[in-house]
């Protein structure tokens, strides 16, 4: 897959692994977020063959670890999914004959209203989920290394083919945890893209991460 950036040298990704767009121009930063974003046309990308990919189906801006707010909601929709498809027949029947059990007791009760009171309830277990409130636990979800690769974990499993693509990690991580979590992606074969404001001095670049660098002065080092 190769991206390019408005007038500068392409980026080729050609294998799993993390890749580090790092920049000290504040245009550029600007441009690459929102490029990701798809709020503006900065970044284009196409295949190895120049066959072009729209960015939104390709990549999945996740944004600040920290600071984008509750940035697992989003993949709640696909957990969802999942699960509901990998129930083994036991647990879902098990689950369904609850759920009649509860909707035979609520009918029963309204019964005693003199209200003419309806409830609809169907078999559709995503509902059923969505009602329980299902949710990851936010006090495993502290810490922006436990959120990365809580996202990760959840592409894997969810079998996303989107890439995510995530700001100022590099604030966060040491160089310890920068390494696992390059080690990490490679061995989930996925490719996560970091964007760093930052000098051409980055703090530590992964060993089999690729790091591109534009300066101040927009000129490409890499």
């Amino acid at each position: 897959m190769i991206l390019s950036y408005l007038t500068h040298k392409k980026w080729q990704f050609d294998s799993a692994g993390m890749k580090i767009l790092a920049t000290k121009s504040p245009v550029a930063y600007r441009d690459l977020v929102q490029g990701f974003q798809g709020k503006k046309q900065t970044i284009i990308c196409s295949s190895d063959d120049y066959e072009t990919l729209e960015i939104s189906k390709m990549f999945n801006f996740v944004g600040d670890p920290l600071l984008s707010g509750d940035i697992m909601t989003k993949y709640m929709c696909h957990i969802i999914k999942s699960y509901v498809t990998n129930l083994d027949e036991k647990n879902r029947n098990k689950i369904l004959t609850a759920f009649h059990n509860l909707e035979s007791t609520l009918q029963d009760s309204l019964l005693l209203e003199d209200l003419p009171l309806e409830i609809n309830f169907d078999e559709d277990l995503k509902k059923l989920l969505k009602m329980v409130g299902l949710h990851l636990d936010h006090k495993m979800l502290l810490e922006p290394y436990d959120i990365i690769e809580m996202v990760l974990k959840v592409l894997e499993i969810c079998n996303l083919k989107t890439i995510p693509v995530m700001c100022n990690v590099a604030n966060y991580l040491d160089s310890q945890q920068l390494n696992e979590l390059s080690k990490l992606v490679r061995q989930m074969n996925l490719i996560l893209v970091l964007i760093e404001f930052t000098d051409s001095n980055f703090k530590f670049i992964p060993e089999n991460a690729q790091f591109y660098y534009i300066d101040e002065d927009l000129v490409d080092w890499y």
